[in-house]
């Protein structure tokens, strides 16, 4: 049985997690930073629905980051030095797909 679900079903999840987080902003009336947060939920969520966990955590948690990054006002210095830890991440753990070459059937042959 596979863990990913269809392409429909991780819209749908994605769907639920945007009505959620709209609802709460909605509610809060936080919407900015508040809204980077959703985007990087939705993300993440869709994401691993459709089995591309790194490529849906990689570009939530930048949203969120940013996100939180602007609800404190850090200094512009601590964005930097979040860009450089995670270019040093990227480098140091590359996900298991990257750098591999694509399977060949050579069974016609």
């Amino acid at each position: 049985m596979s863990v990913y679900v269809t392409g429909r079903r991780a819209n749908e999840i994605s769907g639920a997690i945007w009505m959620i987080g709209l609802g709460i902003l909605f509610i809060t009336g936080y919407w900015w930073p508040g809204i980077l947060i959703v985007i990087g939920a939705g993300s993440i969520a869709q994401g691993l629905a459709e089995g591309r966990g790194w490529y849906g955590f990689q570009g939530g948690l930048w949203a969120i980051g940013l996100g939180v990054w602007f609800m404190f006002g850090a200094p512009l210095g601590a964005i930097f030095i979040v860009l450089g830890i995670s270019a040093l991440l990227g480098a140091i753990f590359r996900p298991p797909f990257v750098g591999k070459k694509p399977m060949m059937d050579n069974s016609l042959e």
